[in-house]
């Protein structure tokens, strides 16, 4: 790839936000004239392009890989029209803020046309896209070509939190060209906007203007290009096993977020390596996926394994990681290096049970294991070095509460950090420090785990701690205990009614369901080790990775699926989270705006319909607690299939209506604290998770 790098040019200052910017903040953003535009610019030749077009609401999503060109466009209408081209290619972006003015503008592809791809001789390669608004008058009010990360913190903290060299200059003219390159000169990008259909594109004390033709519509040409290096995508036919769920939306979804460097986490938010996301993903879609397709996931998380056996979150990669390293004391000769999060604290316990139930339980596994755990990483270490390194540190992790099970001995979360699960807002385990999930689930699978491979014979002599790990799992079985909350009847009762009318939901089927004392397991503990009086969905996590007592997981099972807020069953899905038996400064921290709060997750949907398949597959149960467990299942499915055209999102809200839930996006209302990718990785796993074959028909 030849490469570019743009002209050193002097500019007048440009305003982003209010604020003003001096030639430094410009010094790589310039523009090239209209008569340089991609007059000589051909589609990219690929037969047969990914396409295919998601709605969220009235936002829409439209997915186009074609050869090196992978992109999603979003186009998010109303008084400040937004438009954002995300590239899985250096998770780079493009984003485009519009002013309507007092009325709500819409925002859609033009009729007839659809995303398109293009690489000029420049080395440079996108998406072209015809855009089209009723709005008679649209200015434009911010330009940001910069990583997707930086595109999310312009989003969460404001334009006046942006670093001054990512900004894009404007220009006058028919055409209007945004270019900069990257900080450290290495990348460029390029935004181009051109009027179309009589639009009129001007330049006035407002900034760039554009007017509706004689139509009294504006359309636009839009086109959103990159150098960042493509990554390596699958062929449709190299995903997916025979017997995988046929699920076009879901299959196409998984197909643009699967590459062999990596599986992308969700777009366009978070449109790169998160190892939770990747791991959890693998092993629910196990059945359906091809071995090469499971052994570039596992490698992407044995790559990027830290020191000490921490399981990467989330990369920094691009531009980003350059924003990163160049704050160093000591920055790396690459200035490029990724920046590898290691905050988080389930994926150190993922790793084992999700990679032995490949390696250990399946034949293609048990089959190639030896040459899997043979390959080295870049850094030359072989991935059972690797993966005995987690081990390693899993029982390190484990041994103070095997040798004295007390709440505070529980793995907490990192000091000073507030997140550390899949619940990773601030908010998000309610102040609590020991998780449930992983104390409860992952630590025991971890360890059982961990025995498993050290007795295999693939990591060495490993007696010792084969025979630790075995006598840690025992004493962590007791985990659970220390979670258990019970709420009297009558308290019960008067909670739901309170919470209820507070919510405006309808009281009669939640209270005909408490008959009896509520026993649940709490969401966390908090730092002394006191219960965070939470219900939540993360049951789904000991059913699908330990072996509960049968009676537990029926009465689990039945206590999560009753009508909320009695339970977590809505008429839009499972909730993730239930704050009725808390008081009112906890209960505020669970709204329905709240990121993790009394929303639908999809793929959790998912994780308590695997668990509870998994339990049902169970020698040991007794008739009634396989029919409690197939009735359970069966509810859960009808919520599933009632909301499967949103299934492959990330999650979405409610509002109450006729004293029922009904759907409402996340990420619609101004209150919601966050906003939800359309294309989500862990909400593909329907192509593999489906009910047993007495419970509901797959969705």
């Amino acid at each position: 790839m030849t490469s570019r790098r743009a002209p050193r040019r002097s500019f007048e200052p440009s305003i982003l936000g209010g604020r003003l910017l001096g030639r430094r903040g410009v010094a790589a953003a310039t523009f090239l004239l209209a008569g340089a535009a991609l007059s000589g610019a051909a589609p990219v030749s690929v037969a047969p392009p990914l396409r295919f077009a998601v709605a969220d609401g009235l936002t829409q999503n439209h997915f186009l890989r074609a050869g090196p060109v992978a992109a999603h466009l979003v186009l998010t209408p109303g008084p400040a029209p937004r438009v954002i081209v995300a590239f899985p290619a250096g998770n780079t972006g493009a984003g485009l803020w519009f002013d309507a003015g007092s009325a709500a503008a819409s925002l859609t592809l033009t009729p007839g046309t659809e995303l398109e791809p293009t690489q000029p001789a420049d080395g440079l390669r996108g998406v072209i896209a015809h855009l089209r608004s009723d709005a008679p008058r649209l200015v434009v009010r911010h330009v940001l070509l910069a990583n997707i990360r930086s595109l999310r913190e312009f989003i969460w903290r404001g334009a006046r939190e942006i670093p001054a060299e990512l900004v894009a200059q404007r220009a006058p003219g028919a055409e209007l060209r945004y270019q900069r390159a990257s900080i450290d000169g290495r990348t460029h990008q390029q935004l181009t906007l051109a009027g179309e259909s009589g639009t009129r594109v001007t330049v006035t004390d407002d900034g760039v203007v554009l007017e509706a033709g004689p139509d009294g519509r504006i359309d636009l040409r839009l086109t959103a290009l990159t150098d960042e290096p493509p990554l390596t995508p699958f062929r449709r036919e190299e995903l997916f096993r025979p017997g995988v769920a046929p699920r076009p939306r879901d299959q196409d979804v998984f197909e643009f977020l699967a590459f062999r460097e990596k599986f992308a986490a969700g777009s366009w938010r978070f449109l790169t390596y998160f190892g939770r996301d990747t791991l959890l993903t693998t092993r629910l879609l196990l059945p359906v996926l091809q071995p090469e397709v499971v052994e570039s996931a596992f490698a992407s998380v044995l790559d990027r394994l830290g020191p000490s056996g921490e399981v990467a979150h989330e990369e920094g990669i691009g531009e980003y990681a350059a924003l990163h390293n160049r704050t160093l004391a000591a920055p790396p000769a690459d200035t490029r290096a990724p920046e590898l999060d290691y905050k988080m604290v389930d994926g150190d316990f993922l790793l084992a049970p999700t990679l032995a139930a490949y390696l250990l339980d399946t034949p293609d596994g048990v089959r190639r294991a030896p040459d899997f755990l043979a390959r080295r990483s870049p850094a030359g270490v072989t991935y059972a070095a690797l993966l005995r390194r987690n081990l390693d540190a899993v029982l390190s992790a484990a041994a103070p509460f095997a040798a004295d099970p007390r709440a505070t001995h529980l793995v907490a979360l990192k000091p000073g950090i507030p997140v550390g699960n899949w619940r990773d807002s601030d908010d998000g385990l309610g102040g609590g420090r020991y998780a449930y999930d992983i104390n409860a689930a992952l630590v025991p699978a971890a360890l059982h785990a961990a025995e498993r491979f050290y007795r295999s014979g693939w990591l060495g002599e490993a007696a010792a701690p084969a025979a630790q790990a075995a006598a840690s799992a025992a004493a962590w079985r007791s985990a659970e205990k220390l979670f258990r909350c019970v709420v009297p009847r009558d308290a019960a009762r008067a909670a739901v009614a309170d919470y209820a009318a507070v919510q405006g939901l309808d009281t009669t089927a939640a209270l005909a369901s408490v008959s009896a004392p509520v026993e649940y397991h709490a969401l966390a503990l908090d730092a002394a080790g006191a219960a965070v009086p939470v219900m939540h969905s993360d049951e789904g996590f000991a059913w699908l990775f330990g072996e509960p007592a049968p009676a537990q997981v029926a009465q689990t099972a039945e206590l999560l699926l009753r009508p909320f807020p009695a339970g977590l069953l809505t008429d839009v899905g499972v909730v993730v989270a239930n704050p009725v038996w808390a008081a009112a400064p906890l209960r505020a921290k669970f709204t329905r705006d709240a990121y993790h709060g009394t929303v639908v997750w999809s793929w959790q949907q998912a994780l308590l319909a695997a668990g509870l398949r998994r339990q049902l597959a169970r020698g040991d149960l007794p008739d009634a607690t396989r029919r409690a467990l197939l009735a359970a299942e069966t509810r859960l499915w009808r919520a599933i299939t009632a909301m499967q055209a949103r299934s492959t999102g990330e999650l979405w809200s409610w509002e109450p209506r006729d004293g029922r839930a009904a759907f409402v996006p996340y990420g619609l209302a101004h209150s919601h604290a966050d906003e939800s990718n359309a294309a989500q990785l862990w909400s593909t796993v329907y192509l593999a998770v489906r009910p047993s074959t007495d419970a509901a028909p797959t969705p």
